[in-house]
């Protein structure tokens, strides 16, 4: 595991000094379809007034080649459902790597990425023991579709995007869908 750690410490080195990194935050909201039956059940019984996902990500990016950018970064999204005292707050969070590909279409692009999250569910509830709980690690993948109107010049610029990411959770599995607006630094 360490030979590993330190061949990934040295990968990112390189490209940290060799090439020029270029950084994205981005914020918006999605729709997150839960694959937990247990939870889907819980959710359909709650009778919630209000309802709010947000939705945030942060990258740095490293150009590989001319259409192609390597990604490191972290996902999160966050569904709060709530009504007097009683709430549900479902926080989902995951650290991605991938390649942001342009197809030669001006800023038009697309990510495929590798990710590594959980879900973690604040609950509290009249009828049942208010309670927190981390689902495990899971292994997931994502895919997106942007339009970044600063593609090849310097500076700030603004980017609009759409991912799906599909992530396990041990018996279940749950797909987020998430629609943001990035600002980048190229």
């Amino acid at each position: 595991m360490k030979k590993y750690f330190f061949l990934f410490a040295c990968f990112f080195s390189v490209f940290a000094v060799f090439a020029e990194p270029q950084f994205e935050f981005g914020v918006g909201s999605g729709y997150v379809f839960y694959g937990d039956k247990d939870l889907k059940n819980l959710l359909s019984d709650f009778d919630q007034k209000s309802q709010v996902i947000l939705c945030g990500d942060f990258s740095v990016d490293f150009p590989v080649a001319e259409p192609v950018k390597l990604i490191f970064g972290m996902d999160s999204i966050m569904d709060a459902r709530w009504k007097g005292s009683e709430h549900f707050i479902l926080w989902d969070y995951c650290g991605f790597a991938g390649f942001k590909i342009y197809p030669g279409l001006a800023g038009l692009c697309t990510t495929i990425q590798y990710c590594l999250g959980r879900r973690t569910d604040f609950v509290s509830l009249q009828d049942i023991e208010d309670y927190i709980e981390s689902t495990n690690f899971g292994n997931g993948f994502a895919f997106g579709i942007s339009y970044d109107f600063g593609y090849g010049k310097k500076g700030y610029a603004p980017e609009v995007c759409a991912n799906w990411r599909h992530m396990p959770r041990g018996g279940s599995s749950d797909n987020i869908l998430e629609v943001k607006f990035r600002l980048s630094k190229n």
